[in-house]
């Protein structure tokens, strides 16, 4: 979420890149260039710090959705079981789709910032501030993804294929007790 917010104000900051004076545009891009140093920085120390926790939360959430799943096909409907059943499922589908979202926020914001520099007046600039800016869109062409291990991304598409995992363990399950 902070590094969502960090990318709002450095597309803001970019957006406002106008100076009467040359070399104070120079100071401004300088400093954005600075702050999106930082904002890599973080996100990627970010990163490598959560990285486990995410592989993990991600893992277990799976064969809990799945097993709740199961579950919730077991017990008998509207029972006190199948109501704790089901606020058990919907918390554990909130926590993961807020990673997932998030992770996806990062991910749509960092593509941001191409748009933003060229909504600047960079057109009256000087050469050497177009050329500046120009490999700077080209440093920020490859967005930030938060990511489990670098196994997977947190996006709204990996928030799905969770929901598809869970659900063919579901089927599983499933597909073995209905046997016996």
């Amino acid at each position: 979420m902070y590094v969502g917010t960090q990318f709002d104000i450095l597309c803001d900051d970019l957006r406002n890149l106008y100076d009467p004076d040359e070399e104070g545009i120079s100071k401004k891009l300088i400093a954005c260039i600075k702050h999106h140093k930082g904002i890599l920085s973080f996100a990627g120390n970010s990163n490598d710090f959560f990285n486990w926790i995410f592989f993990l939360q991600f893992f277990v959430s799976a064969i809990s959705i799945g097993l709740t799943m199961f579950q919730l096909s077991v017990v008998d409907a509207f029972a006190n079981e199948f109501y704790s059943l089901v606020f058990y499922l919907n918390a554990v589908l909130v926590e993961i789709f807020m990673f997932c979202w998030f992770g996806n926020e990062v991910e749509v914001k960092s593509n941001k910032i191409t748009y933003a520099v060229f909504e600047c007046d960079w057109v009256w600039m000087s050469e050497r501030t177009k050329r500046a800016i120009i490999v700077f869109v080209l440093k920020c062409q490859k967005p930030i993804k938060v990511s489990a291990l670098n196994l997977f991304y947190l996006s709204l598409e990996t928030f799905v294929r969770i929901l598809k995992t869970a659900w063919s363990y579901f089927a599983l399950l499933h597909q073995i007790t209905s046997r016996n």
